[in-house]
């Protein structure tokens, strides 16, 4: 074109082609981004299925930690009760509640979205802040539950001892110990029988004001614990119901 004086097509052959090539660049970038896209898509998919089954199992988790302080609130309801009417009371059911009084503690799966940065993959910004912040929810009720967790080794179980009926509450204890296993099986009591040698019945019991003080702190810290527990409950109930609409069948 160029050696018949053709210049003019030349140049708008050279610049047609250049435009096509342009084109198939993009469209080729376009084509690439769609299934980066789609990829990305499908991972978080997977994050939202694996994070759903994770809060449901937590969710279970933790009903089961605010039932297991609900019967222990319902024991100390009934042993001050005991203080108000001892003659509605005998020393076996006294040494079954107070053998029964023991911690429980949330110990959620935790994902490690936030710490290796994976969160980012997920696109609904609300969704992405609830679990920004779950950890530091989890914490907050942890943190409650250490409380009585002390309270409980230190004051509540030598003090027990420091009475003479910890062989008595151990045998309780196990009587109804098979309750709090992973997998129900009929368990045999390690404590042969109660003690021989207590001097401790029904009257010196509740006539004792720091057993009664402890079962009244023992009943409010794990109060404080269910308030805190119900809280992070309606908690995984949102997050649950922000994942199930993220989610596509």
């Amino acid at each position: 074109m160029l050696s018949e004086g053709n210049t003019g097509k030349y140049f708008k052959y050279a610049i047609g082609e250049i435009i096509l090539v342009v084109i198939g660049i993009l469209i080729a970038l376009q084509i690439n981004n769609w299934n980066e896209q789609r990829i990305e898509r499908k991972k978080e998919q997977a994050i939202l299925k694996r994070l759903t089954n994770e809060f449901r199992s937590n969710r279970e988790q933790l009903l089961n930690k605010i039932e297991s302080r609900n019967d222990i609130i319902k024991k100390c309801s009934r042993l001050l009760s005991y203080y108000n009417e001892p003659e509605k009371a005998d020393i076996d059911s006294i040494l079954t509640y107070l053998g029964s009084i023991v911690p429980t503690t949330f110990d959620p799966i935790q994902n490690d979205l936030v710490s290796s940065g994976s969160i980012e993959i997920i696109t609904n910004e609300e969704l992405k802040q609830l679990l920004i912040n779950w950890s530091t929810d989890v914490i907050q009720l942890q943190e409650v539950e250490q409380m009585f967790l002390r309270y409980y080794e230190t004051i509540y179980m030598p003090y027990m001892n420091e009475i003479g009926i910890q062989r008595d509450l151990g045998f309780s204890f196990w009587q109804k110990a098979s309750s709090a296993l992973l997998e129900a099986r009929k368990v045999s009591n390690p404590i042969p029988g109660k003690s021989k040698i207590s001097m401790y019945n029904k009257v010196i019991l509740l006539s004792d004001p720091k057993l009664e003080g402890m079962i009244v702190w023992t009943m409010n810290l794990n109060t404080f614990n269910n308030q805190e527990g119900q809280t992070l409950m309606n908690r995984i109930d949102y997050i649950l119901q922000v994942l199930e609409s993220e989610i596509v069948d």
